[in-house]
């Protein structure tokens, strides 16, 4: 417990200076009077720490998650108290949270209400990993307000930041519950699908082109032949976790957008009866994982997708497109998230691409960075921000001319506002197996 003065007391002393000097020079006679004074004030202040709230009984409760999703906020209440019978009217609090937690916001002033002073803890992780509430400083005044009294509380909470699968569940069942997920429900697999399913008699409610002449002619009645989507598609999911994944993009990294994002088609793939597996680069590729089959694979993806981390190296594409052309021999969906800065950063990735796409169906996820967008968009007030908006400029347009090379190529490209971007990628997916382009 530390004990210092207020800056009620250091203006005090600071005036008591040139009143001194005031007093050697106009009145030398009372001059006696102010070391007394000095004293006094010395004096008062001890008195004060002296008789404020004592702080061996200060407690601190506050029941902290163990787990929490990146990227969503979780309020947490808190509770300050003081056994003893000394209580101050107000408290402020400071809280030891760590770097991933740095963007929590909480109450710093808190008033005493029913003997106790509470209040919330707005608790949000920008990025993955494992977040500290490590200690909690109080301090408060004493009763004349000349000096504050502090203590230090050891809380040592700890919070492991993973994907948010809440959020994942939450959207999984949104998009779940809609009629035109193919392959979710029974009744939907009808005449939406590529894959022969079975023969039913023919009604007037059916498509007339539906209809099998060679059983019927052989039953002597219609029939019709029934149809469900294809299922046991191979989807892999390639994740560049270099240098440019790790910047922020509207108060997450690329990164851990990319990881939602990913979960959310896996859950979905794995739903429909599609085969997920994960493939991860940097300088080099480091990790490829096996394929994961039904909803039970889930569980696995999760953790696999969880231990990916952004690294500050340069990602090498040729290296890392062509080592999982060579490990994917099936036919398959490779959705790559990834991103570039200019024309001349992209053209290996494009060359690359144009390999693997005569293989496999590409789709290229692009990050759309609203920041660019805002600069070119805002009307400029001073003369930097017109330099601002044609630099921006000039990069969206080597970007577009990027997409637009690998859409002539036959990669599919995706780019979508931030926060649709997780959905984006299932309606993409749902569209081309819909179109029987996997």
């Amino acid at each position: 417990m530390n004990i210092y003065p207020t800056p009620r007391l250091l203006v005090l002393l600071a005036l008591s200076v040139p009143v001194a000097l005031g007093v050697g020079i106009f009145a030398p006679g009372v001059w006696a009077w102010v070391p007394l004074v000095a004293g006094l004030c010395f004096v008062a202040a001890l008195l004060d720490g002296l008789f404020a709230p004592v702080g061996e009984g200060l407690t601190f409760q506050m029941s902290a998650p163990e787990t929490l999703g990146v990227g969503r906020t979780v309020e947490v209440p808190f509770t300050a108290r003081f056994t003893r019978w000394r209580q101050p009217g107000l408290i402020e609090l400071r809280l030891g949270l760590g770097r991933v937690l740095a963007a929590s916001e909480y109450p710093r002033r808190l008033v005493r209400q029913d003997g106790a002073f509470g209040g919330t803890l707005s608790l949000k992780a920008t990025a993955r990993g494992r977040g500290e509430i490590e200690a909690g400083f109080v301090r408060w005044q004493g009763f004349a307000g000349l000096v504050y009294v502090q203590k230090k509380l050891t809380l040592d909470h700890e919070i492991v930041v993973t994907p948010d699968i809440h959020g994942v569940e939450q959207d999984a069942a949104d998009l779940f519950s809609l009629d035109n997920i193919y392959g979710v429900r029974v009744q939907n697999q009808l005449y939406n699908g590529s894959e022969y399913h079975a023969l039913r008699e023919y009604d007037a409610s059916q498509d007339h082109r539906r209809i099998d002449w060679r059983s019927s002619a052989r039953h002597m009645k219609l029939f019709s032949r029934e149809y469900q989507a294809e299922r046991n598609h191979h989807i892999v999911l390639a994740y560049d976790t270099g240098r440019l994944m790790g910047e922020p993009l509207a108060g997450l990294k690329r990164l851990d957008r990319a990881i939602y994002a990913g979960l959310l088609l896996g859950y979905t793939a794995l739903k429909i009866g599609d085969n997920v597996r994960t493939f991860a680069f940097a300088s080099k590729p480091y990790h490829v994982a096996p394929a994961v089959t039904g909803i039970h694979g889930f569980n696995a993806l999760k953790y696999q997708l969880s231990a990916l981390e952004d690294t500050p190296e340069e990602s090498n594409h040729t290296l890392a497109l062509a080592d999982l052309n060579a490990k994917v021999a099936r036919r398959s969906l490779i959705i790559l998230f990834s991103d570039f800065i200019d024309e001349i950063s992209a053209d290996l990735m494009v060359e690359s691409l144009n390999r693997l796409s005569k293989k496999h169906l590409v789709l290229f996820v692009a990050f759309k960075d609203e920041v660019v967008e805002d600069l070119m968009t805002r009307p400029p007030v001073e003369p930097e921000d017109v330099t601002k908006a044609v630099f921006a400029k000039r990069l969206s347009d080597q970007r577009e001319r990027v997409f637009a090379q690998l859409r002539r190529q036959g990669v599919e490209v995706l780019e979508t506002p931030t926060e649709l971007l997780a959905t984006s990628i299932v309606s993409k997916y749902l569209a081309l197996k819909r179109a029987d382009r996997l």
